[in-house]
Order: C-alpha cells, then sequence, then structure tokens
C-alpha cells in the first residue's frame, strides 16, 4: 500500500484502546521508520524490548532500520568504485545491522529471517573489508565477523533444511534458501532452482515479490556475486511481468497505454462505497431492486459533476450485486479505468455478496471481470492474509483507501450510497458502507453522498401512472361541446 502515514494514524488509534499491544507497538516503529523518522522509531522499538526482550519479530524490525541507516549512507552514488568505499566507510552501521539481525536469530534458530539477513549483511562487510580495510590494522569487530561467518552460514543452512524437509516451509523460508544460494552456490542454477521453488510458495503476492527484488538490488549496487544476483533478479521479475499479464508488453485502452493512463496526475480517483441490493441473505432494506434505475441515475450525476473520463480511475471494494457493479458499468461506459479491490479468492467472493442478488447479477460481475478497463485486485495474493484477529472486511477498506491516495487525497472524491445513519448496524454490508465514509472523513477526504433513502421518498411523492384499464380522477378533463363549423358568407 506504502500509505505509511495512515498505517502509523490507523495503529496509534489502536494503541489508544490497548497501549500494552506488542503487534501495534511493533507496526509503529516500523512505519516511522518508513515516515524517516528514524530516531523516534528507534526509541519506540527499544521501549518495546524492554519489555519484551525475547521479541524477535522487534528485535528484525530494529535489525532493519540499522541496515536502512547503512544503505541510506551510499546509495545515492552513482559511481561504482566511490560508492563501495562510501559503503565501507559507513560500516559502524552495518555492524549494528549484523549484531542486532544476530540477536534476532539466536532468541529462534527457526526464525530464518533474521539469520539470513546477518549472512548476507556480513558476507558484504566482510567482501567491503577485504578492498578497503588496513590490513596492518584491522577493526576486531570485522574480524569477529570474518571469523563467525562459516559457522554461522552452517547453523543457518541447518535451519532452513530443516524446516523445508518438514514440509512447513513457508514462502520466506525458502526466498531465505535462495538468498542463501545467492551468496554460496557454485552453480547458477541452483539459485534459479531456488527462487522458483520460493514461487510456488509466494501465492502470486506482489508484496512478497517486490521485497526479495529489493534485497537482491541492494546486493547487486555493490557487485557481490552478480552473476548470481542477476539470475535471482531475473527469476523474480519474470514473475511479476507474468502476473501482471503484459510479458514486456503494455496494454492498451482508450488510445493510451495502461501506463500512460494511470501514470496521469491530472484526473480525479472515484472510490465508492454501497449498498448491496435488497436480498435474503441481508438484514437491511437499503437497496429495494425497483430503485436500481434512480440508484444507477444518481451515480451517473456525480461522474457528470466531474466529468469523469479516461484520465480518472475508480476504486471500489469489490462488486457486489447492487451498487458496486452499478457504479463499475457506470465508469467503463465513461472510459474510466477501474480498479476493484476484494477482500478474498474470486470463488467465495461470487457466492457470498454476488449471487444471493440472482444469476442476472453473477452474469453481470463476471462481464464486469472480463472487461479490459476493469483490474482485479485480491487481498491474500497482493497483501497476505490477514493476521489473527483482523477484520478482513476492514482491512480491505483501508486497502482500497490508501491504495486511491496515489494523487494526493485532494484527488480523491468517495462516492458513498450511504443514509447518513451513525448508528451501529448488524448489517455487514450496512457496517462496511459506514466504515468506509469513517475512513475517508479521518483522513480529512471529501464524501459525495448519495441518500439511498431520499431516493425512495422521492419516487414516493412521484405521481405515480394508474394501472391498465384505470383513468386517473386528475386526468379526467370535461368533455367540450363539439364547436359549430363556421360558415362563410359569401
Amino acid at each position: 500500500m506504502n500509505r505509511y502515514e495512515l498505517a502509523l494514524v490507523q495503529y496509534r488509534k489502536g494503541l489508544e484502546v490497548n497501549s500494552r499491544n506488542t503487534n501495534f507497538r511493533r507496526q509503529e516503529a516500523f512505519n516511522l521508520n518508513r515516515l524517516g523518522r528514524v530516531d523516534e522509531a528507534i526509541v519506540k522499538i527499544e521501549n518495546l524490548l524492554l519489555d519484551t526482550p525475547q521479541d524477535g519479530e522487534a528485535i528484525s524490525i530494529l535489525g532493519r532500520i540499522y541496515k536502512e541507516m547503512w544503505v541510506e549512507s551510499w546509495k545515492w552514488v552513482k559511481q561504482t568504485d566511490t560508492r563501495l568505499k562510501t559503503a565501507f566507510d559507513s560500516y559502524h552501521w552495518l555492524l549494528r545491522a549484523v549484531d542486532t539481525y544476530m540477536k534476532g536469530f539466536r532468541v529462534d534458530l527457526n526464525q530464518t529471517y533474521p539469520g539470513v539477513n546477518a549472512l548476507t549483511l556480513s558476507t558484504m562487510l566482510v567482501e567491503l573489508a577485504a578492498k578497503y580495510e588496513d590490513p596492518k590494522s584491522p577493526d576486531p569487530q570485522i574480524l569477529w565477523v570474518r571469523n563467525n561467518l562459516n559457522d554461522l552460514r552452517g547453523s543457518l543452512t541447518f535451519a532452513l533444511e530443516t524446516i523445508i524437509d518438514s514440509g512447513r516451509a513457508d514462502y520466506w523460508t525458502l526466498v531465505s534458501m535462495a538468498e542463501l544460494k545467492v551468496l554460496t552456490a557454485k552453480s547458477v542454477q541452483e539459485v534459479v532452482r531456488a527462487y522458483r521453488r520460493a514461487l510456488t510458495a509466494s501465492r502470486r503476492n506482489t508484496f512478497f515479490l517486490n521485497s526479495s527484488l529489493a534485497q537482491l538490488e541492494m546486493i547487486k549496487s555493490l557487485e557481490l556475486r552478480t552473476e548470481f544476483v542477476e539470475a535471482g533478479i531475473d527469476v523474480i521479475q519474470e514473475e511479476l511481468r507474468r502476473m501482471r499479464k503484459d510479458e514486456g508488453e503494455t496494454h492498451k485502452r482508450n488510445g493510451k497505454t495502461k501506463k500512460e493512463s494511470h501514470s496521469d496526475h491530472k484526473g480525479y480517483i472515484f472510490l465508492f462505497t454501497g449498498y448491496m441490493i435488497n436480498n435474503m441473505q441481508k438484514k437491511g432494506g437499503h437497496f429495494p431492486p425497483d430503485k436500481e434505475h434512480d440508484i444507477q441515475n444518481a451515480i451517473r450525476a456525480v461522474l457528470n459533476k466531474y466529468d469523469a473520463g479516461p484520465d480518472d480511475i475508480a476504486v471500489t471494494t469489490g462488486m457486489d450485486a447492487g451498487s458496486e457493479i452499478i457504479f463499475v458499468e457506470s465508469c467503463v461506459e465513461r472510459g474510466v479505468p477501474v480498479q476493484a479491490y476484494f477482500p478474498f479468492a474470486e470463488a467465495l467472493y461470487v457466492r457470498d455478496f454476488v449471487s444471493p442478488g440472482g444469476e442476472q447479477w453473477v452474469e453481470r460481475f463476471y462481464k464486469m471481470r472480463n472487461h479490459p478497463l476493469v483490474d482485479e485486485f485480491y487481498q491474500p495474493d497482493q497483501v497476505g492474509l490477514p493476521r489473527e484477529g483482523d477484520n478482513v472486511h476492514e482491512r480491505n477498506n483501508r486497502w482500497a483507501l490508501y491504495s486511491a491516495l496515489g494523487r494526493g487525497i485532494d484527488k480523491v472524491r468517495l462516492i458513498a450510497l450511504w443514509d447518513g445513519k451513525s448508528d451501529v448496524d448488524e448489517d455487514l454490508d450496512v457496517y462496511l458502507v459506514k466504515h468506509m465514509v469513517d475512513l475517508m472523513r479521518d483522513t480529512g477526504g471529501m464524501v459525495e453522498q448519495i441518500n439511498p433513502t431520499k431516493l425512495v421518498l422521492a419516487a414516493m411523492e412521484d405521481k405515480l401512472e394508474p394501472p391498465a384499464g384505470v383513468v386517473s380522477k386528475k386526468r379526467l378533463k370535461k368533455p367540450s361541446a363539439p364547436k359549430k363549423p363556421r360558415v362563410k358568407k359569401k
């Protein structure tokens, strides 16, 4: 999502409710670091470690902070030799990162993430020291890292192989083994096989793949085992291209390439939330089927107000049977690209949020899903599974909102089919609409409300057509006497 300032706000709200929640405290420090507030992040994570000194995740976050401080000191240097020398000159931060990651690995040898980072950074330090350190006056700490390298490599290899052989390996375990191969393999094919095996556990999660890619790019920038590093990069980039369905080509949309449409920052981003159509599984009755035309016209009126077109982007929290599908249909009619964010896999979503409306809604769903202007993003694939206790639907709302902020909050308009009530409702659909409105207001954005209650009342006040064969009294007129024909005088 990369909206760290918003994530920080949400985690701090959680800490207001439960100030001792270790996950919230970890994430507060993590997001502070991503926002460049490094000193504050270190203070937060060190305070957490005073309370829970064996918290391996917190130790790893601290190690990451020190690693990024080191990388920031040299990554801006363009000339290769100067960049390598600058990286060595700031090795005090590199030593701090290695030491911190080593502590995290010792806490739990089954958590290999800090171990592989310790090994990677140790290898970098040893290689840089071989080039730039004065052999007559070696740093004792660098000497300790060099002497510890073989033992670390052996224990990490054993830990990774044990987990993999047990059948319990997740993506991070497999990609840690792949990174180990980058540092130790004698054949490039060993690296290729290791990364391809890791892909089988990635669940096509772009966050996972981009994280691994960034690690390889860091190693490459210091020209460490370049051939092996590039082999890993090629495997990951090939998979990312497959996931984007472009194989190196750019899809054209409406005479513009997809890339051009999404990078044009002149247009608006229309985020949408709204009610499902009434059905047997819903507790609320906010969307009577006979009001579909009125709701459709109201949505179109808002899009007309902003002259929505190909330079804009539409974002939804799915395509349920009801207002979301209507919104997507209205957008593609105008050439507006749509990004639909789903809380879980397609089959489960269709079963719970589309099929209850009837088969005609299922047909409309697949028609929009297959439309060239519509891109779908599934939460488990893109951002991973939620933590235990997280509400997957609230998380989906946040994901869609943060994704809509790419052009800035001033360019976002939340179009909400919402009755304006603040009461807590047991109906999930009604609750999530209110939740999205609250998120938008907390973020400081603008809400274009469509009140379905007012649409219904307006329709009730309209003059209804009488049934067939019945003449309305209001329309009865007294028959006028036939006019006598004028006789023209001769």
